[in-house]
């Protein structure tokens, strides 16, 4: 029954309860993760009063909880997006501090290292500028390492910060786990307290700030929470469970969030993993790890292990202030497990330091012209033959090469090989010659050592190996003793050598000092049928030339015998061994060879009718590179049967080079001769052509260039030998000065060019990400004011409202006065 005392109760009760909502609401305005809560007042049945119902009042109903889910879901979304961007940023700048402070980085000191160097390069003999240099070069290194502990202080924040922050995501999905237990006491999250579901969702709030998380929730309010692109891949809280992570690194040695015990798969039976996180606070954490630290870092060590190659590519190419070659500027501690962190500088003496070339140009004082030169070595291309050809490089002792060659006709000649510097006790043999052929050894430069003279020089080309502008020359063609080419004892005929016998000791069987026997060059199979006339001259025996055999002289064994005996070489018996048709000769001592030589003339087809072999023999080590051919002035097409067996190699050619010494000598302004001071043989002899359009001319000899300020004058002349001292020229700290300005680097960039790129890099990710940090913070604010619009406490929304509720409240007590007074009327009413 509708009465307006009830009416005016339920009233009163509805908006206290109103009231304390309101008021509840601006108790939390402050609140973290409060969602503003709202009343609803419904009215209560009406009663029927005849034809009509009249009310009866109004009843509480609920408080709802303001909340939108898809708002909610956007703002942990930017959340995490803005989160990223932090960290990124932070560390990022901190890295440009570092990398591009002037202090540290590594600009200045390599300027400054360059800069001692070209200091160095003004005064080589000095100690001060040695000592400086040293300590720049000291600098640097440090430079290097002081950066890089720099970089390992970020790796390690960085590392710590994901290990604090792995242990926050714990936390949070425990707190998660257990409120979920709570909520499952109720089944409809309509009927759960508003306090339990705004610490659900806070803790999702600050959960997304860590990492970008994918939600799920039930009827009454649980929350499944994954990091995976769907809701049943990687979750973390499902019900009351949730699912620790820890920082470990990954196969590939980078760091990544996993689960702390990987659940296992079901159907396959693998553990499972978390996907990436790209997003929120350890995404861009680990964003800058893999995106900007580690590329960093990588770059560093890489500038150190480029510049100390390069730097001591240089240093080692040069000569110290004791003559001595110079060793590596810097290396690398064992230790350390970075280029950048191990650097240092392993000279310590001044006086090892390498300003000076392994070689130097000395103009003479009494020179005419005003050419001043400089040099420099760079190991030498050439076309043609690297070694000897094919199976003949299978030669080396005790192994024998053979081959046959295409010769004759067309082909006058074909290539045998090289037979490079240093090469030591070559023998090449021409076996079964025909007549006709012959084996023929020239210098690059056209001097032609062995053989038979050329009628037109046709094989120094540049295509047989030959150096560009080489001339032809016989000047050293077959001779022997202290004529020959360097004095080179090299020899081609048939030879024979004294023999040691090893000696064993009756008593003990020890090994005793060996035996000498004399040399015995024995003849194989005479054959008569020589062909006349011999010229004098075109047979030695050991360097004495043999006489002449005219026309109708006999060629008998003993005729032969006697023309060897004729040349009255002492300590040589020459015998006809008439029972096996040959002819033998013996030292009478135990210490010299037998060489029966091929002069001028000479045929290797007619020294094999006397039965003896050609062969081109060294003794000892090559003196400079020298190719071997093999010609045939036959017309028709033949073959060349060659063998050979040679030692080891000994050197090379900058080696030889630097100990010898020798000159350029002008003997007209455009001619010139490269001459050995030692045996004053004539190396190479050229042409120097006059060409307007090049002022500075230069020299190229067996890897050496000399450049000349202008061009020599007739009788200048230019020693050249390999700065034993170390004080001759500045050339290796001259190599290092010019280092600074080489594109050494990837990319085609200078070191310090490749290190400031390295600084850009840096700027560009910090402006990138200050960019997206600023628009990331536009949606962030729009997603917050959304929230806030729809679960926010507005002040003068509770203030409106709380007026509003007051005003209902005194009314409904107004009615219940005046339901009090109507009741006291009638009472009175006697």
């Amino acid at each position: 029954m509708s009465d307006l005392l009830g009416i005016g109760s339920s009233g009163v009760t509805a908006y206290q309860r109103a009231l304390a909502t309101v008021s509840n609401n601006i108790a939390n305005v402050s609140t973290d993760g409060y969602s503003r809560q709202d009343v609803n007042i419904t009215a209560n049945e009406p009663s029927r009063e005849g034809i009509s119902y009249v009310g009866n009042g109004s009843r509480f109903d609920q408080v709802r909880r303001q909340y939108d889910a898809f708002v909610e879901t956007n703002l942990r979304n930017s959340n995490s997006d803005l989160a990223a961007q932090k960290p990124l940023l932070t560390y990022v700048n901190r890295l440009i501090d570092v990398m591009g402070d002037q202090s540290i980085g590594l600009t200045s000191a390599m300027n400054e290292f360059f800069k001692a160097a070209g200091d160095l390069a003004t005064d080589p003999a000095s100690t001060i500028s040695r000592s400086s240099f040293l300590q720049n070069a000291d600098g640097l290194a440090a430079r290097f390492r002081q950066l890089d502990s720099q970089l390992q202080i970020l790796d390690s924040e960085t590392r710590q910060a994901l290990e604090t922050d792995a242990g926050q995501i714990n936390a949070y999905t425990q707190q998660l786990s257990a409120l979920n237990k709570q909520l499952s006491k109720n089944g409809d999250a309509e009927k759960q307290p508003s306090e339990l579901l705004d610490q659900r969702d806070l803790l999702l709030k600050k959960l997304s700030e860590l990492v970008t998380i994918k939600t799920s929730f039930s009827n009454n309010g649980e929350v499944l929470v994954t990091l995976g692109d769907t809701n049943s891949q990687g979750f973390l809280v499902k019900g009351a469970t949730s699912r620790d992570v820890v920082l470990q690194a990954s196969d590939q040695g980078e760091l990544q969030i996993n689960y702390r015990y990987p659940p296992v798969d079901a159907v396959s039976g693998k553990k499972l993993a978390l996907p990436p996180i790209s997003s929120g606070k350890i995404g861009g954490t680990l964003a800058f790890r893999e995106q900007v630290l580690q590329p960093a870092q990588n770059s560093l060590d890489n500038l150190a292990r480029v510049m100390t190659t390069e730097i001591n590519r240089i240093h080692t190419s040069g000569i110290d202030a004791e003559g001595k070659l110079g060793g590596d500027l810097f290396g690398f501690a064992p230790e350390a497990q970075g280029k950048a962190a191990g650097i240092q500088v392993i000279i310590q003496d001044t006086n090892r330091v390498a300003a000076a070339g392994h070689f130097r140009i000395i103009d003479d004082p009494l020179n005419g012209g005003t050419a001043q030169a400089r040099i420099g070595f760079t190991a030498p291309v050439y076309t043609g033959p690297t070694g000897l050809v094919d199976d003949l490089a299978n030669g080396n002792r005790p192994a024998i090469g053979r081959l046959s060659l295409s010769v004759g006709g067309n082909q006058p000649y074909n290539s045998v090989g090289l037979i490079p510097v240093g090469q030591t006790d070559v023998e090449i043999h021409l076996d079964q010659p025909l007549a006709g052929q012959s084996l023929q050894v020239f210098t690059r430069d056209g001097r032609q050592l062995l053989g038979q003279p050329l009628a037109d020089g046709s094989m120094v080309k540049t295509a047989n190996g030959m150096e560009s502008g080489a001339t032809y020359s016989t000047q050293y063609l077959n001779k022997s003793g202290d004529d020959t080419y360097l004095g080179m004892d090299i020899f081609m005929g048939a030879k024979a050598s004294p023999m040691a016998i090893q000696q064993f000791s009756v008593q003990t069987g020890d090994a005793i000092e060996p035996q000498m026997r004399a040399a015995v060059l024995t003849g194989s199979t005479f054959n008569p049928s020589l062909t006349l006339p011999i010229a004098a001259g075109d047979y030695t025996l050991n360097g004495v030339a043999l006489g002449a055999l005219p026309h109708g002289s006999s060629t008998s064994l003993t005729a032969m015998v006697n023309w060897l005996r004729s040349a009255n070489v002492t300590g040589i018996t020459v015998t006809a061994d008439t029972a096996n048709n040959r002819i033998v000769m013996t030292r009478t001592d135990t210490t010299g060879d037998i060489r029966l030589g091929l002069g001028n003339g000479g045929s290797a087809a007619e020294l094999k009718k006397m039965g003896f072999d050609t062969a081109v023999s060294i003794q000892g080590a090559a003196a400079d590179d020298l190719l071997v051919f093999v010609s045939d002035s036959s017309n028709s097409a033949r073959t060349a049967s060659i063998s050979s067996q040679f030692g080891a190699t000994q050197g090379d050619m900058k080696q030889t080079l630097r100990s010898e010494s020798f000159q350029i000598l002008f003997s007209t302004d455009t001619h010139y001769q490269i001459i050995d001071n030692k045996t004053q043989t004539i190396l190479a002899e050229r042409d120097l052509t006059y060409d307007p359009a090049n002022p500075t001319p230069s020299i190229s000899y067996r890897g050496l260039k000399m450049d000349f300020s202008t061009y020599p004058k007739q009788g200048d002349k230019f020693t050249i030998d390999g700065n034993t001292d170390g004080i001759g020229n500045n050339e290796t700290m001259m190599g290092l000065v010019n280092l600074e300005n080489q594109n050494v680097m990837p990319g085609g960039l200078t070191m310090t060019e490749a290190y400031i790129e390295q600084v850009n890099k840096l700027g560009n990710v910090s402006r990138q990400a200050t960019i997206a940090q600023q628009a990331l913070t536009v949606v962030f604010n729009q997603a917050k004011e959304t929230r806030d619009s729809v679960s926010g406490v507005s002040l003068d929304q509770e203030a409106s409202d709380l007026v509003r509720y007051q005003q209902a409240y005194q009314a409904n007590a107004k009615v219940m006065q005046v339901a009090s007074q109507l009741f006291d009327s009638i009472l009175q009413v006697r």
